[in-house]
This record gives structure tokens, C-alpha cells and sequence, in this order.
């Protein structure tokens, strides 16, 4: 239409020959700049193809109904949630011009008259006085599954934009870019542009129009120039409340045109009877293209993955052992256990006997692993040491530094990192070298993420991430004892005999699966000189208990 009327206006024959071979090569209908320069290299990525209808996490987890501890994991924007979704188109430009505005239009078909994409059954208009006021249409609504709701077993769906977008690339919820940098000073606005004509017409998807916003206008008032070839990118970010709501079946259509105007009146290059096109007021740069979409239900996948741990107590760790064949080392090996777990406590020259002038220690491991999200509690349990007619070395009921010359047992941590500030313990070659082959899986023993529990004040304990503070009780073992030379010892113990029946926690972890900790227990005795002889022996146990 605007091609011949140009050509009409000439009065010349050559220029009534014109428009003959004009009106022989192209129909009889509008033919524009947007159809000569169209936008190439076109898409439209969706954050997520899920009907509006669907909103929920593989739980049925929502944001409006997450579960018992407020966690979803169907965020506004994320694939399974079709209800507030977020949308990126990208195009190139055909022409260099100053633009100033673009539209989006949203419809059931490429081409021809439009209907917004929506499957919600009833009428927008049912009196057609141009006001949805009146309107019978349904809103989004997820049904139980297998009921009917206006053809669809799982819910119906309209196209939408909900909430008032702003512009910004961090805080906003749209963005225009051109080759990569950010466009400022474009204002978004949504309306519906559907053709009354669609309701008259006999179409796959039969129906009354959905009286939706479909129609998209960013507009630029001062505007700026884009080069042939630059690629323009626009992106609608989804929040919680302000967001794009999915059809809810089948696909839609989105046809994109540049103008060289920022006002929303002047924006014409859509199918509207009521606004004849001329060439006075066509101000479509490029365009006249559509990009194409389809809305798909996500595949709901569930398995399950079964409670599991793993503990072992013993008197030696594989990792500071020297083996001759290196695959032997798993990456989590039990700690071993020699003699029936049994340590000797004191001068292996003398029987392993206590001395009143000198204290002797002594060493064990525990290691844990357990795939609870929860973390999970390490408690001892036993008595102190005692002969068999009933005498006691006295518990060290608070934390304390070993003293010779005073009846005293008591345990604590040694951190069983070999770069710990105390640890006597170095890990084996044949260890390193399946480290050095695979030092993802092949990690220094530690007893992260533990903290040692039993006392009040915080400090910052060795051998733990730097910044973590632990609870004082059980974690200050590393470190001398008195040997017999004079001078105290810096290591401290605390035991208590009353776990025998109550067992006491000693460790803890409350929020985080536990891959593979090692804990390095160290036990300390001391004598007084009326302490009654004999041969004095303990158990003590050690409990795991997992938190689900």
C-alpha cells in the first residue's frame, strides 16, 4: 500500500509503468521499510518453558507455600516456575538509525490477526463496549491433576505481565543493551492489542480474546544511533513481584519492530484496521519479524537417596601408616584397630605404670562421615580409671593442665591436620602419592567442620579455619605435658566420670553434611603418691548420632 501510493503520486507514464511492474512483483498489501530490513540472527531464551500455571519445585514447593523449614526451589525466574518467569530477546539490526522505541507483540500465529496466547476459558469482553469490566475470563488456576478445567488437565494460563518493571541492570527488571552495553533512559509500558476480528474467525484454538496486556513499548525519548549489525539484546528479569506469567499450552508468536519515534502513539507496524498506514506516519526502522516460542510441562524426576554414616574408632589412622602398595588407601579409610583397641597408658618401662613426677599420655582416633543435612553429635561415654576393689583416679571434671603428683584423667582433642599447631603425626609416602594423583579426593585428615562442645568462653581453636571460634571443653589437648623436667605443660584435659551413664557431647555439627572428619583424641593420667596400687583399666566409648 505505501509503495504504490508513493508511486502514485508521480504523473508521468514511465511512472505509471512503475507501479504496474510494482504491483506485479508484490502483493496487494502493506509493504514497509520493516519488511525490506528485517531483524536477523532473532531469539527469544525464557527462563522457563513451564506453563503460568506451574510454580512449584519437585516437592510441590512453592514461594506461596514453601516447606516446614521456608525453603522453595522454584524461585521467580528459575526453570520450573512458568508463574513469574523472566524473558531475553536478541536480535540484529538491518539499519543504521537513531531508535527511540521498540514493541513487542504477543499472539497465537506469525502472521494475520492476533490473539494474546492464553488456553483460560470464558470471554474478555462479553458485550464487545470495548471494557474488560464485565470480563468472564478465568484466572490462572492450577487444578488437581486430571480434572478438567477449560480443556486442559492441569490448569489454564493467560499470557501476563505483572507488577511495574524499571529499568536497571542491577535493581531493575528490564534492560535494553546494544552489543553488550547497558542503554539507559528507555521506559517500559504494557497494553493489550488484540484484534476484535479473531473472535469471528475459525482458528486451532478457538476462542474469545483474552483481554491481556500483549503488547510491549520501550520507548527512548532521546534516543541513539545503532549500527548496521549490532546486536541489541532485551531482558525481562523476574522477581517475586514483578514478573511474566507463561501461557499455559502450545506456542506463541512475538513480533519485533525498531522505530525512529519514542512516543507509544506513533509506534505503528502492527495489524490494526483502525489506524490506516501511510507513508506519513510509518515510522518502523526495522522489523516486521516475528520470534517463536512453545510453552512444555518440566520432567519431574524423583529418586531417592538413602540415610547413610559411617564411624570407626581405633588406635591408628591409615593415613600416617606406610603401606608398599598406595591402593590400598581409600579416600576415607576406617581407622584401624590393633590389640583390641587397647593403649597402654604409661612408662613402657616400668609395665606402662603411672608416676608421681611425670605424666604420660596417650592417643586414639574416631572418623565420621554421614550424609545428614542436619550434621550430627559425637558423644564418650565411661568411667574413670579404676581397680577392681573399687578405687578411683579422680576425673578432671573441668578443664585443666595435667599435674604429676595429683590423680587426674582426663581426654581432649588433638587437631588431626598434619599442619596443626600440635600433632606429632605425619602422613604416610605411599598416603602423598595417591594425594599427589588425586588431591580432590585425597584430602589431609581434619576434623572440620566439628566444634568441640563443654565449656563457655570462645577462642580460637588450632588446626580450625581461621575465623571459626570453638566452644573451650575439649579442644585445647595439643600442646606439652609435664615430663619430668619441671615447668607445667600447656596441653588441658577434662573428663567426666558421670558420662558413664549419661554420655556427654564432645563434638557437634548442626547444619552441614559431614564428608569425612577425623578427630585425634588425646588421654592423659597422673597419680598422687597415696594413690592405692593396682591395675586400674576404663572403656571408653565413643557415640555418633546423626541429626535428619
Amino acid at each position: 500500500m505505501y509503495t504504490l501510493k508513493s508511486v502514485a503520486r508521480r504523473s508521468t507514464a514511465l511512472g505509471a509503468a512503475t507501479a504496474l511492474l510494482a504491483a506485479t512483483i508484490f502483493p496487494a498489501a502493506a509493504v514497509f521499510a520493516d519488511a525490506l530490513n528485517p531483524l536477523t540472527e532473532r531469539s527469544l531464551m525464557l527462563s522457563s518453558s513451564a506453563p503460568g500455571f506451574k510454580d512449584t519445585d519437585g516437592s510441590g514447593n512453592s514461594a506461596a507455600a514453601p516447606n516446614a523449614i521456608g525453603e522453595n526451589y522454584a524461585p521467580a525466574g528459575s526453570g520450573p516456575n512458568g508463574k513469574k518467569t523472566g524473558e531475553t530477546f536478541t536480535f540484529k539490526v538491518s539499519s543504521t538509525a537513531d531508535i527511540k522505541g521498540f514493541s513487542l507483540q504477543y499472539c497465537t500465529t506469525a502472521a494475520g490477526v492476533c490473539r494474546a496466547p492464553g488456553d483460560n476459558t470464558g470471554d474478555a469482553d462479553p458485550n464487545n463496549d470495548g471494557s474488560t469490566a464485565d470480563s468472564t475470563r478465568q484466572i490462572n488456576t492450577d487444578s488437581a491433576p486430571g480434572t478438567p478445567d477449560g480443556g486442559h488437565s492441569n490448569g489454564t494460563s493467560d499470557l501476563d505481565f505483572v507488577g511495574a518493571f524499571s529499568e536497571g541492570a542491577a535493581g531493575g527488571n528490564f534492560q535494553v543493551s546494544v552489543n553488550g552495553t547497558p542503554s539507559t533512559g528507555w521506559s517500559f509500558a504494557k497494553s493489550n492489542m488484540e484484534d476484535p476480528e479473531y473472535q469471528g474467525l475459525t482458528d486451532p484454538q478457538p476462542g474469545a480474546l483474552t483481554g491481556k496486556n500483549n503488547y510491549i513499548t520501550l520507548v527512548n525519548t532521546s534516543g541513539g544511533s545503532i549500527a548496521a549489525g549490532a546486536v541489541v539484546t532485551i531482558t525481562f528479569k523476574a522477581s517475586e513481584s514483578v514478573y511474566i506469567t507463561n501461557p499455559g499450552s502450545g506456542s506463541f508468536f512475538v513480533k519485533i519492530n525498531t522505530y525512529n519515534t519514542g512516543t507509544p502513539a506513533n509506534m505503528i507496524g502492527i495489524h490494526n484496521d483502525a489506524t490506516p498506514l501511510d507513508e506519513s506516519d510509518h515510522t518502523v526502522v526495522d522489523g516486521g519479524v516475528t520470534v517463536a516460542n512453545v510453552m512444555t510441562d518440566s520432567i519431574h524426576i524423583t529418586t531417592k537417596v538413602l540415610e547413610t554414616m559411617a564411624f570407626s574408632v581405633g588406635t591408628k589412622n591409615r593415613d600416617t601408616v606406610e603401606l608398599t602398595n598406595p591402593a590400598v588407601h581409600g579416600t576415607c579409610d576406617p581407622i584401624i584397630q590393633e590389640n583390641e583397641n587397647r593403649l597402654n597408658l604409661g612408662n613402657p618401662d616400668a609395665e606402662y605404670s603411672l608416676e608421681t613426677g611425670k605424666a604420660w599420655d596417650q592417643f586414639s582416633y574416631w572418623r565420621l562421615s554421614s550424609n545428614s543435612s542436619g550434621g550430627a553429635t559425637v558423644y564418650y561415654s565411661g568411667n574413670t580409671l579404676a581397680n577392681t576393689v573399687g578405687d578411683e583416679i579422680a576425673d578432671m571434671s573441668t578443664e585443666q593442665v595435667s599435674q604429676p603428683g595429683t590423680e587426674q584423667f582426663g581426654l581432649g582433642f588433638v587437631d588431626a591436620s598434619p599442619d596443626a599447631a600440635w600433632n606429632p603425626d605425619t602422613l604416610s609416602s605411599s598416603f602423598l602419592a595417591q594425594q599427589t594423583g588425586d588431591p580432590t579426593r585425597f584430602r589431609d585428615p581434619n576434623s572440620a567442620p566439628f566444634v568441640t562442645l563443654g565449656g563457655t568462653a570462645l577462642q580460637s581453636g588450632a588446626g580450625y579455619p581461621v575465623g571459626q571460634t570453638v566452644q573451650q571443653a575439649y579442644d585445647e589437648a595439643f600442646g606439652t605435658i609435664d615430663n619430668g623436667s619441671g615447668g607445667a605443660g600447656t596441653a588441658k584435659f577434662k573428663f567426666l566420670k558421670t558420662s558413664l551413664t549419661t554420655p556427654q557431647v564432645i563434638a557437634q555439627q548442626n547444619s552441614e553434611v559431614i564428608s569425612c572428619a577425623t578427630a585425634k583424641m588425646r588421654y592423659v593420667g597422673n597419680i598422687g603418691a597415696d594413690t592405692p596400687a593396682g591395675v586400674y583399666t576404663t572403656k571408653i566409648n565413643y557415640l555418633a548420632a546423626p541429626q535428619y
